[in-house]
């Protein structure tokens, strides 16, 4: 299968632990790209990747007279949205059926990653914009990964859990994790940065729902999906036993949030 066609259909299939255990941890990480928008004098806002419109409300909010549209590849996370205050539509960001010079501002949150040759995606948005509009995007910077993905790699190991089966075409953060990488992309793509910059962000975990965002929608997930349920059950117990005794301070996740934002030339 298509790699990409593949990545939407794991996020459709995990639509509902994103929703309620991954969205609410990331979504205050794209909140300071939008203050750097134009969002305000908006017409037309487009939502690259929208997901379950998690971004949705904070759009409308610092886009009041603008029309939105929001577009993902997976149907199941359109779907689990909630229904928002415009529009959204099943379609690849990498290939855009809209017109062109039609949006003044887009926002690509967490997905350039994703897109197996960023450059050529980025240059698929260019057209779409309107001369002078703006593109602001958010990428991972040094991301050490989850809390306790040490014990699952070694509990995974243990278990003979297959490799993860994600193709690494869509894994592609080593391409953008500097500001100065997320930079050299835009003006590969044709766009000129405007502000480039980096965050640094600490969540503090709770066991439980760590766990629960691990198993749902995680790594760990789509290798656990390769063992047997039994030792797929034994796997998570070890799992737990262990990260139970974790300290507070190693449940805490630190990482930095890399923003960009870049306008069409015009």
């Amino acid at each position: 299968m298509d790699p990409c066609r593949a990545l939407a259909a794991e996020y459709s299939g995990k639509a509902a632990a994103y929703a309620r255990y991954w969205s609410p941890v990331i979504r205050p990480m794209a909140l300071p790209l939008f203050p750097a928008l134009p969002l305000a004098s908006a017409a037309r806002v487009l939502d690259v990747g929208t997901g379950t419109g998690a971004l949705w409300a904070d759009l409308q909010e610092a886009a009041p007279a603008a029309q939105l549209l929001g577009i993902d590849r997976s149907i199941g996370m359109l779907r689990r949205g909630a229904a928002p205050k415009g529009r959204v539509a099943v379609m690849d960001g990498q290939q855009l059926g809209l017109r062109r010079d039609s949006i003044d501002v887009a926002v690509l949150v967490f997905v350039l990653f994703h897109w197996p040759d960023p450059v050529r995606g980025l240059r698929e948005l260019l057209p779409v914009l309107k001369p002078g509009g703006v593109l602001g995007l958010t990428s991972w910077g040094f991301d050490p990964g989850l809390p306790g993905a040490d014990i699952w790699a070694e509990e995974l190991e243990s278990a003979g859990a297959a490799p993860d089966p994600r193709d690494p075409s869509v894994m592609r953060q080593a391409l953008m994790d500097t500001v100065l990488k997320l930079g050299d992309l835009l003006v590969a793509a044709g766009f000129r940065p405007l502000r480039l910059w980096s965050q640094p962000f600490v969540h503090q975990w709770e066991l439980e729902r760590l766990l629960a965002v691990q198993v749902g929608c995680g790594l760990p997930a789509r290798r656990l999906s390769s063992l047997e349920p039994g030792a797929s059950t034994v796997c998570e117990s070890r799992v737990r036993t262990r990260m139970a005794r974790l300290t507070p301070a190693e449940l805490s996740y630190r990482t930095e949030v890399l923003f960009g934002v870049a306008a069409r030339p015009g």
